[in-house]
């Protein structure tokens, strides 16, 4: 009973907690309230449930995940804003709380979650309907903005997600897990799934993810070239087809579109994001440096966390707290900032870096030793079709959290596959 009460709430995190938005009439976040209250209650269940087992038993990979988590607490004890710490900066909502959530989930799919047919079903439903809204807004047709009365973008697709690169973090992990289960698995619901997802991401417009999916790419076709049967093979064609068939659409749209939607006027969007790429190269070649602007003024960001780190690198600024870390501690970049671009820095767009700011260098250390004992342990994914699935998402994720943020829609999914692909009962019937 407890198990399957532990699967349902997992399902929970993973397949309904991405869709969950309110009307925006009710004066609080639209995007994220709902999201966060039910993943907090879910791990409240998910703690329960552990408790009543009481079998608790950890490997040398969760005892790095457990330092990991220590360094958290003791860094949200000496926070510069425990508060925000505790519960998250606001509509971000990535506290010590938070972080435990993730852990729960990462645990509890690691040793209790069990395959279901109901399970593929969910995902398959719930990435067709992320997908479909995100394409949607791109064409300027957001059917959840006369539902929710939530505005849009429509130069860029962000879905359920409330940011275009939320969404595309979260297509980043998609894309490669469907890719590589039509590869193995040969349904053609899989394929479906890849090329509709992959049409969503590049609408997305969001170069980081991109560069995820590309690292990923390549350890999948380092695993086609590895088993070369002819059906891989086939398979793989199929995929790469597709992809550059709704590469060339989106890049050069038919004029059918025009009259079809009188609205749309996204023609050069994409065109306008490869220019964007090409000349910041050309212009940072040329100058034998990179400009402040680079990557959405992220070189600029990343100067502004790097002088926070220096500030506070054993035990940071306390979880979610780099919004006043920056004001503090570099005001006068932190104003600038924001006299520029009209906003201020809450995150970093560098997990990586998010992470030393905020928790503290050693921290960081302990994250990325957890995270290299888990791929020493699943170092078979180019033998083995289950490991395969599982690890080339995890890689697709880690690539693009060099350019992207946490976000709780996201980010319980990446735990979730960083628990499940050490579970090997579910491997076992994956396939």
């Amino acid at each position: 009973m407890i198990n399957k009460i532990m699967n349902i709430t997992l399902n929970i995190i993973i397949f309904l907690v991405p869709i969950l938005i309110i009307p925006k009439d009710l004066n609080v976040a639209p995007y994220n309230i709902l999201k966060i209250s039910v993943l907090l209650i879910c791990g409240v269940i998910l703690l329960i449930c552990l408790l009543l087992k009481k079998n608790i038993q950890l490997d040398k990979v969760d005892k790095a995940l457990l330092v990991f988590y220590v360094l958290i607490i003791l860094s949200t004890i000496f926070s510069i804003n425990t508060i925000t710490s505790i519960i998250g900066a606001n509509n971000r909502y990535e506290g010590v709380l938070t972080f435990t959530v993730y852990f729960l989930t990462y645990y509890c799919a690691k040793y209790y979650f069990e395959y279901s047919k109901l399970t593929k079903y969910f995902s398959i439903t719930t990435i067709c309907l992320c997908s479909i809204i995100g394409i949607l807004q791109y064409y300027n047709i957001f059917p959840l903005y006369y539902i929710f009365n939530i505005p849009f973008d429509a130069s860029f697709a962000s879905s359920t997600f409330g940011n275009r690169n939320f969404f595309a973090s979260y297509l980043a992990i998609v894309v490669p897990t469907f890719m590589a289960l039509y590869i193995t698995k040969k349904q053609k619901s899989y394929l479906f799934v890849s090329l509709l997802s992959f049409f969503a991401i590049i609408v997305s417009m969001t170069r980081g993810a991109w560069v995820g999916i590309a690292f990923a790419s390549v350890f999948g076709l380092i695993y086609v070239i590895k088993h070369s049967s002819k059906d891989i093979i086939k398979r793989t064609i199929h995929i790469i087809i597709g992809f550059l068939v709704i590469f060339i659409f989106v890049l050069r749209p038919p004029q059918f579109l025009f009259n079809l939607i009188p609205k749309y006027t996204n023609l050069d969007t994409l065109n306008d994001r490869i220019d964007l790429m090409q000349t910041e190269l050309q212009t940072a070649i040329e100058n034998k440096k990179v400009s402040k602007s680079f990557g959405s003024s992220r070189i600029e960001i990343w100067s502004m966390v790097l002088n926070v780190i220096v500030q506070s690198p054993l035990i940071g600024t306390g979880p979610d707290t780099l919004a006043d870390a920056i004001l503090y501690m570099d005001t006068h970049n932190a104003i600038n900032f924001m006299l520029n671009h009209g906003c201020h820095v809450d995150k970093a767009h560098n997990e990586y870096l998010q992470i030393a700011a905020t928790i503290g260098i050693p921290a960081l250390i302990a994250y990325i030793v957890f995270i290299i004992l888990i791929c020493i342990k699943e170092k078979n994914l180019l033998s083995n079709d289950s490991t395969f699935i599982l690890m080339i998402p995890i890689i697709s994720y880690l690539f693009q959290a060099f350019f992207n943020i946490s976000t709780i829609g996201v980010a319980p999914i990446f735990w979730f596959l960083l628990g499940l692909v050490q579970n090997e009962g579910f491997k076992e019937k994956l396939l």
